[in-house]
């Protein structure tokens, strides 16, 4: 992992250190088309980039995997550069498993502080179903993350800070996963420390980039525990929600993370207890309400209603949902 401010002008570097001389970046549309980002990075690789694929969109749709696949097959790809949030990232984990991962080694910058790039698993949908699922290949994983504050500045706000919700997600699950791993619950605890005041650091002042790079930094080791432990509700809850209704995985972990936190405060009040000085709550049945709160301070949606969730597809998520969660699912809609 390298960091800090101007991280990304190592990237040919690193792709001469791992002979990479057939490269294709990866990135969004609108982040090709509305920044100098991937054209930076497209003149410092010179002849050794090949082709730049941007068909990848929010919750990688099969059909694009599939032919990014197609296309590192043709061009004998040996290094693909993800080049954007957690949909690219996990569209070309996917591409890399379906071509064969070992053809190509990947690097990735991400944009957004969704985690994707520190794990071996990528989400697909199908388009015809809105079903998602899951690829796991650690041959697929970024073998060099690059987290450059800098590339990060055009991210939209609202897509900025929900990604940084999504890794408050990481690191809260980590914390109360029934599997314990004492150095992911400890990085995740600083993470959500440093989150707590880098995120509002970023509102305030959205061009304050040791800000983002502490967020890049927090969200790298929330992510930690997504390769140590089974991550909880929030997450399997938020995976029904958000490709079938189009609803970004950030702004699920908006509404459903604190809704989950405060039914384990029901049941569980102990299991809170590490996230009390977290949160600065005076107990573990005021943390759901604690991070409520600090969400609706980032100006993001608490609710599913305000999420997008249309009132007449609120019974077709529940009949999804397992029985013993669908009133916390319904109370906050």
């Amino acid at each position: 992992v390298l960091h800090g401010s101007g991280a990304a002008t190592s990237l040919p570097e690193e792709l001469h250190l791992r002979e990479a001389t057939r490269v294709v970046i990866v990135s969004s549309a609108s982040l090709y088309r509305e920044t100098g980002i991937v054209a930076a990075l497209e003149r410092a690789l010179q002849t050794d980039h090949l082709a730049t694929f941007t068909k990848l969109s929010q919750h990688t749709p099969e059909a694009a995997v599939a032919e990014l696949a197609m296309l590192l097959r043709d061009l004998r790809a040996d290094a693909v550069v993800s080049v954007g949030g957690g949909s690219v990232i996990d569209g070309c984990k996917a591409a890399l498993h379906t071509r064969g991962a070992d053809s190509a080694v990947h690097l990735a910058l991400p944009t957004t502080l969704s985690g994707a790039e520190f794990t071996a698993t990528a989400g697909v949908t199908d388009a015809a179903t809105g079903q998602k699922r899951s690829v796991f290949d650690r041959r697929a994983a970024p073998r060099v993350v690059i987290l450059d504050p800098a590339i990060t500045l055009a991210t939209p706000e609202r897509l900025w800070l929900a990604s940084g919700i999504r890794a408050v997600d990481h690191a809260v699950e980590t914390v109360l996963s029934p599997i314990k791993d004492e150095l992911g619950t400890s990085l995740a605890l600083e993470a959500l420390r440093r989150l707590r005041c880098a995120l509002p650091q970023c509102q305030r002042q959205p061009d304050d980039l040791p800000a983002r790079h502490r967020a890049q930094v927090a969200a790298w080791w929330a992510a930690l525990g997504l390769a140590s432990v089974p991550m909880g509700p929030s997450h399997s809850l938020g995976r029904l929600l958000g490709a079938p209704f189009g609803i970004p995985h950030g702004i699920t972990s908006c509404v459903l993370l604190p809704a989950v936190m405060s039914q384990i405060a029901n049941s569980e009040p102990s299991r809170l207890e590490p996230l009390v000085s977290a949160f600065e709550v005076a107990g573990p049945h005021e943390v759901g309400e604690g991070c409520r709160a600090f969400i609706a301070a980032l100006g993001l949606p608490t609710t599913l209603a305000a999420a997008g969730l249309a009132v007449s597809d609120l019974p077709t998520y529940l009949e999804t949902v397992p029985p013993v969660w669908r009133d916390v699912v319904s109370n906050v809609y």
